[in-house]
C-alpha cells in the first residue's frame, strides 16, 4: 500500500469506517484521533487533516476521541 507522505504510519483500522491515531503519536495529545471515513476517502485526506486531527487531540478538556468526519479537509 503505498503511503501519503503525511498520513501517519502508526494509523489502525479500528472497523471499516473508522481509523485510529494513537495518543502516543505526537507529544501533548490527551487522547487518541478517530477518522470516519472509508480507505477510499482516507487515502485521499490532505496531509493537513491528520495534523488538524491530532493538534485537536492536544486541546485541554478533550475527553475519549478527537474526531475527524468523512468530510475532513484542510484549508488554508
Amino acid at each position: 500500500m503505498e503511503q501519503k507522505s503525511g498520513r501517519p504510519k502508526e494509523i489502525k483500522q479500528v472497523n471499516e469506517m473508522v481509523w485510529e491515531i494513537p495518543q502516543s503519536f505526537k507529544k501533548g495529545m490527551n487522547v487518541p484521533a478517530r477518522i470516519y471515513a472509508s480507505k477510499k476517502l482516507l487515502d485521499e485526506m490532505d496531509d493537513g487533516v491528520f495534523e488538524q486531527v491530532t493538534n485537536v487531540a492536544c486541546l485541554p478538556g478533550i475527553q475519549n476521541y478527537a474526531f475527524c468526519m468523512p468530510d475532513g479537509h484542510f484549508a488554508l
